[in-house]
């Protein structure tokens, strides 16, 4: 009885081997770049998780394009994968894929960012990260219904304690001589009673191409919007809070006539956002999970 166990087993075992040895493999490659430039870099470190594959194993066989941005792992099991890529004071990106008996192999392009890019909205460029700088966040007011509301212009003293508000808040650090400490700032002697306006819009042509570094991780799906700007009577936006006494009017989004721009991740907490805008002024929205995170005004041409 006890012989004929051992013959079942070792059959068993062996028909394991032999699927093992007959499963179909195929070739996972592709290219790392950097997300802004869209250039290769040299020298990425790729793998995927959980398994043996990696450009940092002994084994690897493939360092000399590597030097070009390009990876290679060949012979993987049919499968699902998480792909990740990353690079020394650079951002990571991850990328799900899967591979079957029909299509065993997959040709990937994998985007990281600097570690030392701040959170905001850039343009990419050959030479970097062009940022859009948010001029116009200091003029905004904080709405729920009517989604977003610019004052047309502020007093110039309120303008810049926005400002230096804004700047603490996103760690900027104050200047001082070394072994000194910053000297205290001074009091206004006198609130002035000059004015500044809203700042222009950008202006750009129909065709939207921006990246989105967002501060903080996310677990849900960022969303883009535009919607034309006008001016209107503050009256007929009341959940706006954040006007000034004796203002009547701000520059609202027309609800109604919104316009969906496309959202693809890039990195880890880096999005790209492309759309059409619809000619004229524009309000762009990112929002998440219903709140906004980023307003920006906009001309399209």
């Amino acid at each position: 009885m006890k012989k004929k166990l051992s013959i079942c087993a070792a059959a068993i075992i062996a028909l394991a081997m032999t699927g093992c040895e007959n499963g179909k493999t195929g070739t996972i490659e592709g290219e790392v770049r950097d997300a802004f430039t869209n250039k290769p870099l040299e020298m990425p470190t790729v793998g995927m998780d959980s398994t043996i594959y990696t450009t940092l194993s002994k084994k690897y066989e493939f360092n000399q394009e590597l030097r070009k941005g390009k990876f290679k792992f060949v012979k993987v099991p049919v499968g699902a994968y998480r792909v990740y890529a990353g690079r020394s004071k650079y951002v990571k990106t991850r990328m799900k894929i899967e591979t079957t008996e029909q299509n065993p192999n997959a040709s990937l392009v994998l985007y990281i960012y600097s570690a030392q890019v701040d959170p905001g909205l850039y343009q990419g460029t050959p030479e970097g990260p062009l940022k859009i700088d948010n001029k116009w966040v200091v003029y905004s007011t904080n709405c729920n219904e009517s989604i977003a509301g610019y004052r047309l212009t502020m007093p110039q003293q309120q303008a810049g304690d926005a400002k230096a508000s804004l700047a603490e808040k996103i760690g900027a650090k104050k200047k001082g001589k070394k072994g000194k400490k910053a000297k205290k700032a001074t009091a206004p002697a006198a609130v002035t009673s000059a004015v500044t306006n809203l700042p222009d819009p950008r202006v750009v042509d129909g065709k939207l191409e921006v990246f989105y570094h967002n501060s903080s991780s996310v677990s849900t799906a960022i969303t883009a919007k535009t919607y034309p700007a006008v001016v209107a009577p503050i009256a007929s936006h009341k959940d706006c809070k954040g006007f000034g006494e004796g203002e009547t009017k701000g520059v609202f989004p027309v609800k109604d006539k919104a316009t969906d721009l496309k959202v693809e991740y890039v990195a880890e907490n880096l999005f790209k956002i492309t759309g059409n805008l619809p000619k004229g002024k524009q309000i762009i929205q990112l929002s998440q999970d219903g709140k906004t995170l980023q307003t920006y005004y906009f001309e399209a041409k």
